[in-house]
């Protein structure tokens, strides 16, 4: 029987967001001012390009995960303003060594060969799972609701299971 289960988490757009946004903007009103003043037969278009260019930046500053399990697979991906996707990495959930509660001050990426945070920053219900395969220790940090818990712990091995998301 074929086992699929996804879940979609949005990051909170903080402060970085908005100044991101903000910031991408005064840099088209300052094309747009230097563009008048230097090339005003080209200002035009420079100042549709910028704003255009500037619309296009917006979209990776709005960010969501999806963790997809398949068949004892679990696939995380990135999306950024709902019209681009990226594939992250993928993980036997069969290889999983440990599921704890995450925190971010004892998470040391150099230690992993693959190393994927895929939530939001100083969230309170994220979980690393500490996958130990074929091409070394890797870690994933999410946060999963109840569904997706309980399609994680039906695939990851019993001595994990009985102790994860506690």
């Amino acid at each position: 029987m074929d086992t699929y289960c996804e879940q979609l988490v949005k990051v909170k757009k903080g402060a970085k967001f908005y100044l991101g946004v903000i910031g991408l903007w005064l840099a088209v009103l300052l094309i747009a001012f230097l563009s008048m003043i230097f090339l005003r037969v080209l200002s035009a278009v420079i100042i549709v390009a910028a704003g255009y260019g500037a619309y296009y930046l917006m979209g990776f500053l709005s960010v969501e995960y999806e963790y997809i399990i398949t068949n004892g697979t679990l696939d995380v991906d990135i999306i950024y303003s709902k019209r681009s996707r990226k594939r992250l990495a993928t993980f036997e959930l069969s290889d999983v060594e440990s599921i704890d509660k995450y925190s971010g001050e004892r998470f040391d990426k150099n230690k992993y060969k693959k190393a994927v945070v895929a939530c939001g920053v100083g969230d309170k219900n994220a979980y690393m799972l500490t996958f130990s395969g074929d091409s070394g220790l890797s870690a994933a940090v999410i946060v999963p609701d109840e569904r997706t818990k309980e399609e994680i712990i039906k695939f990851v091995p019993k001595f994990v299971g009985n102790s994860a998301f506690k």
